[in-house]
């Protein structure tokens, strides 16, 4: 899934790669330390990265004995690939990857849950009327924008399904290296698709008068199932799972820092990635509103359910993306849980 993002170079994001800025040093003459490899979902750092900067910065990660490197993969394709290659440890996943991921064949396993609930939605420009009731009409013939990513490809099949519509009755613009706040706002497409958590902010910072038009995926067809999780390979898992446990109860202790101080963990964030292209009001927000989907119903972080694995297979085979529903313990475990 791509974000809305401004002003990010291109030479801003190879500086970014080519330094990979976030390590966690121990004390000194402290006892041995555990390196690890974290590698990101998307090629440059953006706000939910919050929770790993802060457990750099308050030493959780030295706390656990722990020395974090975070890479950034060249697309939003490749992350899976650095975890079975071993270029990381530690990686950063939406849940389709994973479903796809696994249905190749791929000895990914998912360790914890990010979010929990699915905030993806579609967007349009103030005044647009875009409701459960005429979505037929608003996108018969529109063009919807989308970045490629197998997210968006695995959410807009059942919104399509729910207005009653095929791919040949829209437009669907795919450009995995484009902006879709900026072709909105400038008329190139009808109708952007994000999440929440990052459109808003976006949408917020062009200043353009009225409030965005969202429309949450799950009011119209999509499935209610976490976005985003922390994945390792099978072998890693079984080979180092102190390390994975580590990892967790690290990244779990800054998690809760960083949602009773949001506006401490923002300026964290800036420090840590201070070219990342992103404004602190931009960071501010977009944390603030990743807040309330880190947690379940029972206000627990991290905990996954076979019921969100078992909705996630059915949902994907049903749109073909995955030709077979496995078990859900397939793809995750608990047992590295803080």
């Amino acid at each position: 899934m791509r974000r809305t993002r401004f002003a990010v170079s291109a030479a801003a994001v190879a500086a970014l790669m080519a330094t990979s800025a976030l390590t966690a040093a121990g004390s000194a003459g402290a006892a041995k330390t555990t390196s690890i490899t974290f590698a990101y979902d998307f090629p440059g750092p953006d706000f939910e990265l919050v929770p790993v900067v802060v457990a750099q910065d308050r030493g959780f990660f030295a706390a656990h004995g722990l020395h974090v490197k975070v890479v950034f993969p060249p697309d939003t394709s490749t992350t899976t690939k650095m975890l079975t290659t071993g270029a990381a440890n530690i990686g950063f996943l939406t849940t389709t990857d994973m479903g796809v991921a696994v249905n190749a064949g791929a000895p990914v396993l998912s360790v914890a849950n990010y979010s929990m609930r699915n905030n993806w939605a579609l967007f349009a420009k103030p005044g647009t009327k875009l409701t459960p009731q005429n979505l037929t009409a608003a996108l018969r013939g529109k063009k919807i924008f989308s970045y490629g990513d197998t997210w968006t490809e695995s959410m807009l099949p059942f919104v399509l399904r729910y207005a009653h519509l095929t791919t040949n009755q829209v437009k669907i613009i795919s450009d995995p290296t484009g902006n879709d706040l900026t072709d909105l706002l400038a008329g190139k497409v009808n109708i952007s698709t994000s999440t929440t958590n990052y459109e808003i902010p976006g949408f917020v910072g062009s200043h353009v008068k009225g409030k965005e038009v969202t429309l949450l995926g799950t009011r119209v067809g999509a499935p209610d199932i976490p976005i985003w999780v922390y994945a390792v390979t099978r072998s890693y898992a079984a080979a180092h799972g102190a390390t994975v446990r580590a990892f967790l109860a690290a990244v779990k202790s800054a998690t809760v820092w960083a949602v009773a101080h949001p506006a401490a963990a923002a300026v964290e964030f800036d420090h840590a990635y201070p070219t990342s292209g992103y404004t602190n009001a931009y960071n501010a927000l977009g944390w603030r509103l990743t807040i309330p989907f880190l947690r379940d119903t029972h206000g627990q972080y991290f905990v996954q359910s076979n019921a969100q694995w078992l909705t996630l297979a059915r949902a994907l085979k049903s749109i073909k993306l995955i030709s077979k529903v496995p078990a859900p313990t397939t793809y995750y475990t608990n047992k590295f849980l803080p």
